[in-house]
């Protein structure tokens, strides 16, 4: 390859610059689009070139400063690759090089897509945010995990990286967490056996912590559970029917499938038993009002759910009941205090 091609630096950095990877070996950088024009250079696979235009089977494309021609197939798009962040903080910046301005600073272990390589520099998308970064300050894998701990009063872990996605666990002011990868205001973390993602906004450094913002997110969880609370009774009355998940009418699990659902934007399992296994268990003493409440109703209490309800407060429920025939609201009287098995908190 001629060696005025080696410097690979000199490619523009412009944001609005696209560039092809060369996929065959010794190919020809030409002149002008045809055979007939004097090779300018051979290009090995692997050299990336930024594009210009396509024309007919030639591809005009730009290389240190110089404009040729490539035959089409021997060209690519550059596809994307999935990279992470593997020190303390890694500037964002608008060019490839230390003069051009920080965009933003992103932590270790965030995920970005590796759009362009250029030199010591590789052009990323992050979120909403393209910019340049230090290629070295990338890996392939997210082998690196940083322990950050939730400083709010209690703190949902969720399937997938919005508020839209299902509760897996909800866990305390001081847990240890693992931070896998951080993207768009979402951390995806592992505390325990469970992985899932938690609002970066209520991690910190250190124990001990208060988040700003403590203070709305339990409001805003309050005001969650007097939804559905509100919701579940505006459900009393209706018929119990075996295997109905509402409107008009409920089996216990349907009924609170059905409010869960309607009322907080969760997606339960179907059955009591599978319910019973959602959430955070907690103890009948630490009950709170939103809690699912789990009985063995057939029979002598041997630890099978059958029935389910949610917790209203004052020691009562609201369940859909087969032997009402309806949605009501019971004490926890001696028979389901005999009958409890465990309560799970999704809210």
């Amino acid at each position: 390859m001629s060696s005025f091609l080696t410097n690979q630096t000199k490619i523009a950095y412009a944001d609005t610059a696209q560039y092809r990877v060369v996929n065959g070996n010794s190919v020809n950088f030409r002149k002008g689009p045809s055979t007939s024009y004097e090779s300018l250079a051979k290009l090995d696979k692997g050299e990336k070139v930024e594009y210009i235009s396509t024309s007919n089977s030639w591809t005009k494309a730009k290389y240190n400063n110089q404009t040729g021609y490539i035959y089409s197939k021997y060209i690519s798009e550059i596809q994307t690759k999935t990279k992470y962040v593997n020190c303390s903080a890694l500037n964002v910046r608008s060019g490839a090089g230390t003069n051009y301005s920080i965009i933003k600073t992103i932590p270790n272990g965030t995920q970005v897509e590796e759009i362009a390589v250029v030199g010591s520099w590789s052009k990323i998308k992050v979120g909403t945010t393209t910019g340049y970064v230090y290629s070295k300050y990338l890996s392939e894998n997210s082998t690196s995990t940083v322990k950050k701990y939730v400083n709010c009063s209690s703190l949902n872990v969720r399937k997938g990286p919005g508020t839209d996605y299902s509760i897996i666990k909800s866990i305390p002011r001081d847990t240890q967490v693992e931070v896998i990868s951080t993207n768009g205001g979402w951390s995806k973390i592992q505390v325990g056996s469970t992985v899932g993602y938690v609002s970066s906004k209520y991690l910190s450094d250190t124990k001990g912590s208060s988040s700003s913002t403590d203070s709305s997110n339990t409001s805003d969880s309050s005001t969650k559970v007097d939804k559905l609370i509100s919701f579940a009774k505006a459900q009393l009355g209706k018929p119990y029917v075996w295997g109905a998940e509402g409107p008009n009418s409920f089996d216990c699990s349907g009924f609170t499938y059905y409010v869960f659902k309607n009322s907080a934007n969760i997606t339960l399992p179907r059955t009591s038993k599978e319910q019973s296994n959602y959430g955070t268990t907690v103890g009948k003493s630490n009950l709170k009002v939103g809690d699912l409440v789990f009985f063995d109703t057939s029979g002598e209490n041997d630890g099978n759910v059958s029935h389910v309800g949610i917790y209203i407060g004052s020691n009562q429920f609201i369940h859909s009941s087969s032997s009402k025939e309806k949605v009501v609201i019971s004490d926890f009287s001696n028979y389901y205090n005999n009958a409890f098995v465990r309560a799970k908190r999704v809210l």
